[in-house]
């Protein structure tokens, strides 16, 4: 008798041991889960990204520019970028008022010429 009653003792402790989960159990014999290619590349890609960041700024900072025509020079760059931008917004959302009344068209039975 007393045998299976150390059995079931010894059973029920080793279940509520080990009921907290694969990772606790790796990690009590010394071992870890396999990481994804995507947790190992993604931090890389943020660094290399950061430093990309930091010598563009070190390389603005000493370009053989004056300063002030520097700055002028990026003044200008970011207003063509912001009105290319809007221009290409514009443009997108004219496309989806298109789109829009073509689908009303089609599911009103009409053609989407007649609209």
């Amino acid at each position: 008798m007393e045998w299976k009653k150390l059995i079931t003792d010894l059973n029920q402790n080793v279940g509520q041991k080990y009921d907290e989960g694969y990772h606790a159990l790796l990690d009590r014999v010394g071992l870890q889960e396999k990481r994804s290619t995507a947790e190992s590349v993604l931090p890389m890609l943020g660094i290399f990204g950061a430093g990309l960041a930091v010598g563009a700024t070190l390389g603005l900072l000493f370009a053989p520019k004056r300063g002030d025509a520097l700055r002028h020079d990026l003044r200008h760059s970011l207003e063509d970028l912001q009105r290319k931008g809007k221009i290409r917004a514009s443009e997108l959302v004219e496309k989806e008022h298109a789109s829009e009344g073509n689908s009303r068209a089609a599911e009103a039975g009409e053609s989407p010429s007649a609209t």
